[in-house]
């Protein structure tokens, strides 16, 4: 088996922030075992430093995406202007139905991701778990949007059949997810996020309506392989063809 090549600075920045993710979450892991109490933005006391923490570090990667400057993949930053390279003379009838597989995609994840987080709803609400249970889900769902990036997607492999993360109809959909949890608890803590992934949200579906050219690898040119500098599909399974052995 041949050796992968050297990692880019993207990737090595990405590993970097999954690291970082990782540290998050299993420090909110550890309070959740051992004190649990400190988790509970509800219980009329001052906010803990931890839940800070979080709040700052989930609240920070949604607003990265509402910067043109930032430094994320061009699966975030395809919906900015400076990251669209027109392919000469594309059929904008395979663009139509470009567009349109990616919607059916895009709800079913829609749909899945709702469902199943209507069931926490549901026990949070008949108190079979509490504040502290929501709040280490976003946590796992804060380090889990990397991973998908990164290693594996469920949604990709499943349900959207896109051929990268850099050509996901749904890169953006990571921040309203991370804040889900939060959706069912009413605070200003948790309802902030919420409005903040959504604004990231409605940005987002606001741009690939107007300009879905810039979404799609057959009319933009730095979605394709050939032209990718980025290559974060190096360790993710089912594995990229460039990066098999």
């Amino acid at each position: 088996m041949r050796a992968l090549p050297k990692p880019t600075k993207l990737t090595v920045r990405y590993l970097r922030s999954v690291t970082f993710r990782l540290a998050v979450f299993l420090f909110v892991a550890a309070l959740f075992l051992w004190a649990p109490d400190w988790l509970d933005f509800t219980a009329g006391k001052p906010l803990t430093v931890p839940l800070v923490l979080l709040w700052l570090a989930v609240a920070c990667s949604m607003l990265a995406q509402l910067n043109p400057k930032s430094a994320l993949t061009a699966g975030c930053m395809k919906q900015y202007p400076n990251h669209f390279d027109p392919v000469a003379n594309y059929s904008r009838q395979s663009l139509k139905e470009a567009v349109r597989q990616q919607n059916r995609g895009a709800v079913k994840v829609a749909a899945v991701w709702l469902a199943g987080n209507l069931v926490f709803g549901i026990l949070y609400w008949r108190r079979t778990i509490g504040v502290a249970e929501l709040v280490l889900l976003c946590a796992f769902y804060y380090l889990s949007d990397l991973i998908c990036v990164l290693f594996f997607c469920p949604f990709q492999t499943f349900l959207m059949g896109n051929r990268c993360c850099v050509n996901c109809r749904i890169f953006a959909w990571g921040s309203w997810m991370m804040a889900t949890p939060m959706a069912f608890i009413p605070h200003w803590f948790s309802w902030s996020l919420v409005e903040l992934g959504l604004v990231v949200l409605a940005v987002w579906e606001v741009r690939f309506r107007r300009y879905p050219e810039r979404f799609w690898f057959g009319s933009n040119k730095l979605l394709q392989c050939a032209h990718c500098q980025e290559q974060l599909c190096r360790y993710k399974f089912p594995r990229s063809p460039r990066f098999r052995g």
